[in-house]
């Protein structure tokens, strides 16, 4: 990212942001509310574009009309996950196991594979016995669960989250550390905002300050 800008009616929350992440590296950001942690995360999906500056993916550079190439964003979309901060922004589906099928069924995968997936991802997060539960029926934990588990099942290269402690338990921080820092020993790339300086020194390689001085 070189440069990047960023603003809302005209309100910068972006100025001039440089950033280079190396597979396999984690990457914070941090700052106060309204820095522009999300707006940079959004940026990095390819969910809005700066106004001024450039992003590259993989030496591509991330435009309107190269997002607009179903191709290249199914190919992209599938490189690179995003957990939102609020779950119910991500959740859509009818059930939680549902939830979870959805992004390897647009991969194209085999039917026994993605029951796999599911399964695995069901296991791990805890969230066997609500397999067929509608997500709006969910507490916001469970939300938060269904929905790492939702982009566990995708298996993306490059993970990136949103406050991803926000609406969890003590045991589910814990186990979502364990979790990211298993994703690091699988070589994946992470990018993250967080207030919670103890989470950020578990994770984080090096961290991206937005706003302020």
């Amino acid at each position: 990212m070189k440069n990047i800008v960023y603003a809302y009616e005209e309100n910068p929350v972006l100025r001039g942001v440089n950033l280079r992440v190396m597979k396999g590296e984690s990457v914070a950001l941090y700052g106060s509310n309204g820095a522009g942690k999300s707006t940079l995360l959004k940026i990095i999906n390819g969910l809005i574009f700066p106004i001024n500056g450039s992003y590259k993916f993989e030496g591509k550079e991330i435009t309107p009309k190269v997002m607009a190439d179903n191709k290249f964003a199914k190919y992209f979309h599938q490189k690179i996950g995003f957990v939102w901060q609020n779950p119910d922004v991500q959740l859509f589906c009818g059930s939680v196991e549902e939830e979870l099928a959805f992004g390897p069924e647009q991969m194209g995968l085999l039917t026994d594979e993605i029951k796999l997936r599911v399964n695995d991802a069901l296991e791990f997060f805890g969230l066997n016995k609500l397999r067929h539960r509608a997500p709006y029926y969910l507490s916001g934990g469970e939300k938060k669960k269904t929905a790492l588990a939702s982009v566990l099942t995708m298996n993306p290269t490059v993970w990136t989250l949103d406050e991803p402690l926000s609406a969890l338990d003590e045991e589910t921080k814990q186990r979502l550390t364990e979790f990211l820092l298993e994703l690091k020993r699988a070589g994946k790339t992470i990018i993250f905002s967080s207030h919670d300086s103890n989470f950020i020194s578990k994770i984080a390689d090096r961290q991206l300050k937005l706003g302020g001085d």
